[in-house]
């Protein structure tokens, strides 16, 4: 019942604004475990954005990851809405992430990682520059950036910073296959 609610709730959204969902589907179980085995063990908050319907924060929290030192960053009101039921406790952010460094402006804890569904390839360019700034601005040496992609050939950073590539995985057990990117923040 619950996957189905979230296909329904997935594709509505996917109908109203496309560039801003970038997916027919949720992300697969298999992808989720995958970018979540890329956060690095150790101290820190796990910054989510783009969480959706939440498949990502399922896998990382059965990771491990604490719900304290979990942070979502949603800009789609009605996904915001549905992880806030169904991860009740969870600090989950109504925000877009052109303004992430005003939205974590509270917090004080250093970042460990950025796990990223959102779709950056399908997005304005200006727009992907100004989440590179912010995402440049929020993290430091030792954050490591996760970020997955249907474009299964090109790893390169989508968007300029200190970071340098450190593990690429290819995902065939999702719909459409994906690429997972981890880049590391070089001192």
């Amino acid at each position: 019942m619950i996957r189905t609610r979230e296909w329904l709730n997935f594709a509505r959204e996917f109908v109203k604004n496309p560039r801003h969902t970038g997916a027919l589907c949720p992300s697969s179980v298999y992808l989720a475990r995958q970018m979540a085995a890329l956060v690095p063990d150790g101290e820190g908050k796990v910054i989510e954005l783009g969480p959706g319907s939440g498949p990502m924060t399922r896998a990382l929290l059965k990771r491990g990851i604490k719900p304290d030192d979990l942070i979502l960053v949603e800009r789609t009101d009605s996904f915001a809405q549905l992880l806030r039921q169904r991860f009740p406790g969870l600090n989950i952010i109504h925000g877009d992430a052109c303004g992430l460094s005003q939205l974590l402006s509270g917090i004080e804890a250093p970042i460990r990682a950025i796990v990223s569904s959102l779709p950056l390839r399908s997005m304005p360019s200006s727009v992907v520059q100004q989440i590179s700034q912010e995402i440049n601005q929020i993290s430091q040496p030792g954050t490591r950036y996760i970020q997955f992609t249907y474009h299964l050939h090109d790893n390169k950073l989508p968007f300029t910073g200190p970071f340098s590539g450190s593990e690429c995985h290819i995902v065939w057990r999702n719909f459409p296959p994906a690429r997972v990117d981890a880049f590391d923040w070089k001192s």
